[in-house]
């Protein structure tokens, strides 16, 4: 009797450690995947945007010697002219006189920005015609709210599409009709004098903090973190810092070196198995 129950016996054993294999395989494959980074030193930046002014470094104003009405101009906006080129000619005549026209020299080189565009239009040593501007270097001047003044004066970082503006002055104390900060600095590109344009000003910075991004926390008023150990996805409550529409600065409750749940933390549960994704 024994004989027949042991072969039995044994298929069972082997269709269970079978069953097991299976079970473990599916349960690999149902593993929620989640993206991760591990937490290293950063930077974070909270910018404004202001209105700046723009005015060429160094700049001359273009006046004809004697009053006259714009005849030709002999130059476009944009143009580069040497110093003693004629930049215009001016009509000075008047009613049983042969006058000829009155040439306008430039008094210096650079590009110019046409003021005066209109043929016939009266010109004078009150009025000029055009502005030469010798660099493609511009000074861009921008008030900063009171607010944020202290912490941008401490350290000015001010950009221009991309570009940062070097700094020339800073003034000791606020406008007192504006009550702002109005600084001023160098910036190189394709601009023109008098030109309004956006500048980002940095009025908050950390260095060398955590940094996570926003879709890592979770919570409501208290919030926290998930960080994975062993494979396992922990909550962990967290103190934030400076926060940008896009970044948060940890300053409590996470170490260099934790791994982070960055992206998919909303739908976790504390001690939740997980397959991991490293984010670049």
């Amino acid at each position: 009797m024994l004989r027949r129950y042991v072969p039995i016996f044994g298929i069972l054993i082997l269709g269970c450690s079978q069953n097991d294999k299976t079970e473990t395989v599916v349960a690999e494959e149902m593993l929620r995947t989640v993206e991760v980074t591990v937490l290293k030193p950063s930077t974070i930046e909270r910018k404004i945007t202001l209105i700046g002014d723009l005015r060429g470094e160094n700049e001359v104003l273009v006046f004809p010697d004697a009053p006259g009405k714009l005849f030709k101009l002999k130059v476009k906006d944009g143009q580069y002219v040497k110093k003693g080129e004629i930049v215009a000619l001016l009509d000075r005549s008047a009613p049983g006189y042969d006058i000829p026209p009155m040439t306008v020299i430039a008094p210096a080189s650079g590009y110019v920005q046409l003021l005066v565009k209109d043929m016939g239009t009266s010109v004078g040593k009150d009025k000029p015609i055009m502005r030469i501007i010798s660099t493609r270097r511009f000074k861009v001047s921008v008030g900063i709210p009171e607010v944020y003044a202290e912490n941008v004066r401490k350290r000015p970082i001010l950009t221009m599409d991309g570009r940062r503006v070097k700094i020339a002055s800073i003034p000791p104390a606020l406008d007192q009709r504006t009550h702002m900060l109005r600084l001023e600095g160098y910036v190189s590109g394709n601009y023109l004098p008098g030109q309004s344009v956006d500048v980002d000003v940095v009025v908050a910075r950390k260095d060398s903090t955590r940094v996570l991004p926003i879709s890592a926390l979770v919570g409501g008023v208290k919030k926290g973190v998930f960080v994975i150990k062993g494979g396992v996805a922990r909550y962990v409550p967290v103190k934030l810092g400076l926060r940008t529409s896009t970044k948060v600065e940890i300053l409590k409750g996470l170490e260099f070196g934790d791994t982070v749940v960055v992206f998919g933390a909303a739908s976790l549960k504390d001690g939740q198995r997980v397959k991991l994704r490293f984010r670049d």
